[in-house]
Formats: structure tokens, sequence, C-alpha cells
């Protein structure tokens, strides 16, 4: 397999077609190939088993990087990576959204390893709609946006919380800015508990509260009424469109990153980010769902102190033949992963030192890689493919014009304090 396949393979990725994807986000942004037709919501860029990519292999043929990586753990991973996670500990993807994705959670690692093997043994297909833990793994992550993006990430002021949901609301979920932990767990409690027929009701009130905010000159307010009234359209009776009301809103420009470790509730609603994040497919979900919530799992997990991390790309200058290039990184506290951007003119040649498994994705024009292997190669990465870069490579060079954005495990790099976004 080395000798032949070489160290630098193409990769075949999966899209998952979930219903709040759009038709066009991963194309128009990232040049992936969908069918247009269908919601594509997700390009998943790795080895979890839920759906791995492919290596292309250069007699035609291919294989499972899950598969490779147990068949060449130490050639494909390097062995302390191996030693460390088993199994590649990342998982990058394109994520398109054409409407608001389901509120969750993510598990701390303990949470994780309790809940799969809860669920193990009570004999749960990993499969089944009702399974909460896919792996045993946590699943901290980075959103960086590629498009203007919007998200609902983390709680608000309790003073502000208390004036969006008006006095019928507080009355109704017995909140009090005075008393903020306990008065969010108490309405999520009830959100969660509500029959059909509370939930109409709840609705009635959310709609006539938000269409107030949508008339009132405060821009914050104005903003959270319109996005639960668009919650409330695309979710009819869904509990969770009014998570606007207590939840904060974001927004990213392209360039912009977003850290979300364990326990932050969140909820992404529009556009198209890179996500990256440690191999899992753990996701609790609280609302702004047709899938499988469990109430209990999700008051557990929460964190109420956890806080997103609002990240701009930090540069580090690298020399070149040509001169002076950068390459923009989000630096997060996991060690999971590290992702990276490269912007590569038609006369720069880009030098990398590899120092364990890689993932490369090409967004922009077009990026030639040369491997300083002993088996040498060199291919075109155009816009939309992705390259795996195992262990053994070493060292590659890559040339633009292009712009290619690096994938790796996270490392402890003397990299630059923030410097502000990219231009």
């Amino acid at each position: 397999m080395r000798t032949k396949a070489g160290t630098i393979l193409k990769l075949r990725n999966p899209i998952r077609d979930y219903t709040w994807g759009s038709k066009d986000g991963l194309s128009l942004w990232a040049g992936i190939k969908t069918d247009g037709d269908k919601p594509a919501g997700e390009y998943w860029m790795g080895s979890h088993p839920a759906a791995p990519s492919f290596l292309l292999l250069p007699d035609g043929g291919s294989i499972s990087l899950s598969k490779y990586i147990r068949d060449y753990p130490n050639e494909s991973l390097g062995e302390k990576v191996f030693a460390q996670y088993g199994d590649l500990p990342f998982l990058f993807k394109v994520l398109s959204a054409a409407m608001p994705l389901s509120i969750q959670v993510h598990p701390d690692k303990k949470h994780a390893e309790t809940g799969f093997e809860r669920e193990e043994k009570q004999g749960i297909p990993r499969s089944a709609p009702e399974r909460t833990y896919k792996d045993k793994n946590h699943k901290p992550e980075l959103a960086v946006a590629l498009s203007s993006f919007s998200a609902l990430c983390g709680f608000r002021n309790p003073v502000e919380t208390a004036a969006l949901l008006g006095p019928r609301l507080c009355r109704y979920f017995g909140f009090s800015p005075l008393d903020a932990e306990s008065s969010l767990r108490r309405l999520l409690k009830k959100i969660l508990s509500l029959d059909d027929t509370k939930k109409r009701l709840l609705e009635e009130i959310a709609i006539a509260q938000a269409e107030e905010l949508v008339a009132c000159t405060d821009e914050k307010s104005k903003i959270a009424g319109k996005i639960t009234l668009m919650c409330v359209k695309q979710y009819p009776q869904d509990p969770g469109a009014i998570a606007p009301f207590f939840m904060n809103v974001l927004f990213l420009e392209p360039g912009q990153g977003i850290y979300i470790p364990a326990g932050v509730m969140h909820a992404y609603l529009e556009g198209t980010i890179l996500e990256i994040m440690a191999s899992s497919d753990n996701v609790i979900r609280g609302g702004l769902t047709h899938k499988h919530i469990d109430a209990d799992e999700l008051l557990k997990t929460i964190d109420f102190s956890a806080k997103p991390i609002l990240i701009e790309p930090a540069a580090a200058d690298i020399p070149t033949e040509a001169g002076i290039a950068q390459e923009w990184h989000w630096q997060t506290p996991a060690q999971e992963f590290l992702l990276s951007r490269i912007i590569l003119s038609e006369s720069e040649r880009f030098y990398i030192r590899v120092l364990g498994p890689e993932i490369l994705l090409c967004t922009k024009g077009q990026t030639t890689i040369d491997s300083n292997s002993a088996a040498e190669q060199h291919m075109a990465l155009y816009r939309g493919e992705s390259v795996f870069i195992n262990d053994e490579c070493r060292a590659c060079v890559l040339r633009g014009p292009g712009v290619v954005y690096r994938a790796r495990v996270g490392r402890d790099l003397n990299i630059p304090k923030n410097k502000g976004a990219a231009q």
C-alpha cells in the first residue's frame, strides 16, 4: 500500500443531505459538486465510521480512510498520534445551512464515555433514531465562516432575557434574572415537557411577543424578534423557536471563527462554514428538530457557565522562494485539531513540514502539490478537491494560485498572538 499508493492521496467524501441543508452553498463557497436538486448539509472529510472518506488509489480503486488507518496505523497517523488516539482524531467538514439546525449541546469526554456504555448495555443500535451517543468521544468544535453566517450560541445576560421574554412569558416560565441558572433550567425543563395543546399556546404568546420586539426601536430586540418568527415559521409548534429570547445571536463574517467547548448550547442558523472537531457525532438535541430529544440528558450536559470563544485568525509569516507568505491559524484549546488557511499566488512555493496526518481542501483556484518523501508525487488539487497526507510524507510543497485550508492534529505551535482578520 505505501509504495503503490504514495503518501498523498485524493479523497472522495460523503455529502450528508440533511433537510436543513442548502442546495447550492457547498458548491458556491467551496466548489464541492452537489446534486443541486436536494439539500446538501454537510461534506465530511475524515474516518468517522458513520460516513468515512475514501482514498482514491493510483490503480483506479479506492479504500475507506477508516480501513486504511486500521490496516496501516503507524504509516497513516504516525506512532505518537496512533498511540494517543487510535484513529484520526479530527473530523473536518464543510457545512451549509439554509435554515436553522437543531438546538444542541455536545458532551465532555466523561459524559460521552458514560452515555455510550449505557446505551450499549441497553442494546440500542448505534443507527437507531433514539440513540444519543454514537461514540465515546467528546466534540469540541471550531466553525470558520466562508460566507456571512449566523448562529444562536450560549445564554444571554439574564436581565436581557427577562426583557425579551416579556412579563407574560416570564410569569409562564417563572423566570427571574435574580436566579438566572435555576430560572433557565426551569424554562428548559418546561419547554421540553409541553404537550401539544401547551405548545400551541406557547407559540401564540411567542409570536405576539416577537412581533412587539420587531416593532420596537432597539436593534438587538428587533433581531431576536425576527429570528424567533423565522424559527416559528420553519419549525411550527416547536418550543425551541423561542430560543432567540434567551440565547445569544452571533453573526460571523468570512474568516471569523467561533470555538464551542462542551456544554455550550448552540444552533447554527444560516450560512456556510468550515467546521473541524474532535472525531465524534454525539449530539444532544433540545429543539428545532424532528429528531430524538433526550430532555434529561440535555439538562445533565448543559454547562451554564461555559462560553463560546470568538476567534480572529492569527498570521504566521512563512518564508517562500518569492518572499513571505502567510498562513492564518485559528487557535483553540483543542488538542485534536488545528485549522489554518494558506493563500498562494501563482509565483509562490509554500513548504509544509508534515508532523502527522493532514487533510488539505482547496476552496479557490487550484494548487499543485509535490511531496518530498521517498515516493515522490506531483498532483493538481482543484477547487472543491481534498487530499489526505499521511505521516510518512514528512514534507511537501504547494504552488498556487489558490486557497487551501489545512486540517491537522493540534500541537503547541509558535504562532504570534492575534494580528486581526485576514485581508
